[in-house]
């Protein structure tokens, strides 16, 4: 097998488990496979063990188990791949932890790094990523945010950090809208506190209190459903209603993307900053759906927007300051179709899986394309 012919992309995690990490495992080696590589998935998954493969994707799946015994099972996988001859060019693990087992090969070695695993390690662990980020060959970054949060930790890194965005999950061709009789906002995510969506299931009933009709849906599950639960409030039926979805299949996620006009993700930075919100992806689908986006400052999605050009970037901990984001686009139609419109411009333009992975073996493979991201305020100054 040819060296530059085969990835091994490395991960803790694989569908059909849920989660950001999950997406990106997915979208990461889809792309590789899109460039004309050989892939090789090698990970973990409630559905393992088994193996499949798939549009020139081999997955090994070792299955569920504790920590040790996976990163275990990872490492011998990959042992007896290569004593097959099956030897990549690189090896992309997915997160820093998923980098331990992919230390034994003498390949160049790439690390994403995402948020919070980086800002929340102390002490052992602290450690322990430094020396595993200290022997790789590149750090992807996948936000501005994300790099600045490793770099404050660990400033040695900054020669081997670059910032590469994620792509878009679902499709950037225009969608058929849905006219709805009013304004209907959706937040789309993992249900988890730095998310701050009762603060949003909040602002949209403080809305309906100046007699802004509005409709707000909540999709996702996880642990801080009882909290937005909560914060749910009856309201009269002409003014509107929030309801929370759980979650859903990507057909019908699709449909809710075309039915809604407004996105909300008002997330906030937790634990002095070291939990935060890395990139967004479920901001980057809205803005490519044509949604006018409203996103708090803290974390990647605030990079992602630009106030007022591309949405409307908030402080996330200011009630009034996101009640007023989303009573203005509820009450100012054109101006909210100009964000989105600006919006999905930039999406389209920026967030590329297959632009990631080419910035991720940048000058590291024989044969590989030299990726560039075009430059935000370039774009950005054509749209004012």
């Amino acid at each position: 097998m040819s060296k530059r012919s085969l990835i091994w992309v490395v991960a803790r995690v694989h569908a059909p488990d849920e989660g950001g990490v999950q997406t990106y495992v997915a979208q990461v080696a889809k792309a590789y496979a899109r460039a004309g590589r050989q892939v090789t998935v090698f990970a973990k998954s409630s559905a393992g063990p088994r193996r499949l493969v798939e549009g020139g994707i081999s997955l090994v799946d070792v299955g569920p188990g504790s920590l040790v015994a996976v990163y275990i099972r990872l490492a011998l996988a990959m042992c007896r791949a290569w004593l097959r001859g099956e030897r990549p060019a690189a090896i992309h693990a997915c997160t820093w932890r998923a980098a331990i087992p992919a230390l034994l090969f003498p390949r160049p070695l790439l690390a994403t790094v995402h948020g919070r695993e980086v800002g929340r390690p102390s002490r052992a662990a602290f450690r322990l990523m430094r020396a595993v980020l200290g022997r790789t060959t590149r750090i992807i970054a996948v936000s501005d945010a994300t790099r600045r949060l490793l770099l404050d930790r660990a400033p040695d890194f900054a020669g081997a950090c670059v910032t590469a965005w994620n792509g878009i999950v679902l499709p950037v061709d225009a969608p058929e809208r849905t006219a709805n009789v009013r304004p209907r906002a959706i937040t789309v995510c993992r249900l988890v506190r730095r998310k701050n969506v009762p603060a949003a299931v909040k602002a949209v009933a403080a809305c309906r209190n100046k007699d802004a009709a509005l409709d707000y849906v909540v999709i996702g599950r996880g642990p801080a459903e009882v909290d937005i639960r909560a914060a749910i409030e009856p309201v009269t039926p002409e003014l509107g209603a929030t309801t929370m979805t759980g979650y859903v299949e990507d057909a019908e996620l699709e449909e809710w993307y075309r039915s809604a006009d407004i996105f909300l993700h008002p997330q906030i930075a937790l634990e002095d900053g070291a939990e935060i919100e890395g990139f967004g992806i479920s901001v980057a689908d809205a803005m490519a759906h044509g949604l006018a986006c409203i996103v708090g400052r803290d974390g990647g999605p605030g990079e992602l927007v630009r106030d007022g050009v591309t949405g409307l970037v908030i402080d996330g901990r200011d009630p009034g300051a996101l009640r007023d984001a989303i009573l203005l686009l509820a009450r100012d139609p054109a101006y909210r179709d100009r964000l989105a419109a600006n919006g999905r411009s930039f999406a389209r333009e920026h967030f590329s899986w297959d632009r990631h992975c080419s910035l991720a073996l940048e000058g590291l493979v024989p044969g590989g394309r030299p990726g560039r991201r075009a430059g935000q305020e370039q774009l950005l100054g054509s749209l004012n």
